[in-house]
């Protein structure tokens, strides 16, 4: 009785959260198809400074709009609206880092929906006016074509060596992508947006997507994939789509140094523990009203072993801030607790990522994992550069054998192991 009050109080929380903002949602896009814009679905919450989606692909061709001039350090403002993806057929034989992988048949997951951070953002913030960008090298060197995509690693993302794994495609698409092609949108993409969090202001403060506006985008989605595929044929796909949600350090470090001064820092780190963790609870509960019914969670990493980490709290690279690392392990076994309560919902699975200890263990025995470096990153200095300040740095020789790729961001080579980890967890959720 008492799991099943807990389950009751989710729902009318998460339905009241959604009603709330539903009364100033945007409307559907002017040019969306009439059955769409009446759908009966209701629309999740969305942030205030809101990056619309794209908008459904025409029959007819449209040419494409001429793009603004990016500016190295723009000015806050609200987000650009991204222009609506195009419909694009690649020439007969054309090869494609987005073109499907081999098959694999030991899992029936045929798609991946990503939300979260820089993580999992294959390059949704390149088209707006923030600073949290990576479409520039460094960024992207042992990428296909060594190029910058907005990957905030030299390579692919953990959820693009995933997609891979499982035979979807060899990277997961951003859901911004001028270039998204219909085919990639059965496959998946991602709504993860570099900067954000669960709490809404850590992204608004840095003009990115807020993890409310991510859902409010896959509700768009899914209006798009029920009008290319219909309204059972895009319920069924929604439904046996993997959800792999990867976010909650930007809070969790923006909090922790802006009360680290504070005599009762420890009483408002664990009140806002508590606050995050009922976000996700409202999150998911959004986005299993939107069809979703496979969840993967990536838990938070060792955050005292970040090397800006390291230099902000003035540790150095001998040892992890143990304050930090407490801070995450204490988050993970709340989000652990809270996913055990909403798998007990009918069709409801859930799995958690503990990259905690992947990481944890690459940092006491880098040998193990065939890593050499794990204090620093490959980009400048290693202590410090992220993002911006990474721009047209110096790399090290081998970043195959470095944990972190800047002073945030791990390698791609650690992304594989995380890969490693997220595939495990894929197969239990469908077997």
């Amino acid at each position: 009785m008492r799991m099943r009050g807990f389950q009751v109080l989710l729902i009318l929380v998460a339905l009241l959260v959604l009603v709330g903002c539903a009364r100033t949602a945007p409307p559907p896009p002017a040019d969306a198809p009439a059955a769409a814009a009446q759908s009966p679905e209701q629309a999740p919450p969305s942030a205030d400074q809101q990056a619309p989606g794209p908008t459904p692909p025409r029959r007819h061709r449209r040419p494409p709009a001429r793009p603004k001039q990016e500016q190295d350090d723009p000015q806050p403002q609200e987000p650009a609206e991204p222009a609506p993806p195009r419909l694009v057929v690649p020439p007969p034989g054309a090869a494609s880092s987005s073109s499907p992988a081999p098959p694999n048949r030991t899992t029936g997951c045929t798609t991946l929906l990503v939300l979260g951070d820089s993580t999992v953002d294959p390059g949704n913030n390149n088209r707006l006016p923030t600073t949290a960008r990576a479409n520039f090298l460094p960024y992207g060197i042992n990428f296909y074509g060594r190029r910058p995509t907005g990957r905030f690693t030299n390579g692919r993302l953990a959820t693009d060596m995933l997609a891979e794994k499982l035979g979807i495609a060899r990277t997961i698409p951003g859901f911004f992508d001028p270039n998204l092609r219909l085919a990639q949108l059965r496959r998946g993409v991602s709504f993860a947006s570099g900067g954000s969090g669960y709490d809404d202001s850590t992204a608004n403060r840095i003009n990115v997507v807020s993890f409310s506006a991510q859902l409010h985008n896959l509700f768009r989605y899914k209006l798009l994939i029920r009008t290319l595929l219909g309204a059972r044929r895009a319920e069924r796909l929604v439904n046996r789509a993997a959800f792999v949600i990867s976010t909650g350090t930007n809070d969790m470090l923006s909090v922790y140094l802006a009360s680290s001064n504070q005599s009762n820092s420890a009483i408002s780190m664990e009140m806002y523990e508590n606050h995050l963790i009922a976000r996700v609870a409202n999150y998911t509960q959004a986005m299993i009203m939107l069809g979703g019914r496979r969840f993967v969670f990536v838990g938070l990493p060792p955050m005292g072993c970040l090397p800006i980490a390291r230099t902000l709290v003035g540790t150095g690279s001998d040892r992890c801030d143990e304050t930090l690392n407490q801070l995450a392990t204490s988050f993970n076994s709340k989000l652990v607790q809270l996913l055990s309560y909403i798998k007990y919902q009918r069709q409801i699975r859930t799995s958690y990522i503990d990259t905690y200890t992947t990481i944890h263990e690459a940092t006491v025995d880098p040998k193990a994992y065939g890593l050499s470096e794990i204090s620093r990153g490959c980009c400048g200095s290693g202590v410090i550069e992220v993002g911006q300040t990474c721009r047209g740095r110096r790399t090290c020789g081998d970043p195959s054998s470095y944990l972190y790729w800047d002073a945030v961001h791990p390698t791609e080579r650690t992304n594989q192991h995380i890969a490693n980890v997220m595939m495990d967890s894929i197969r239990e959720l469908y077997s």
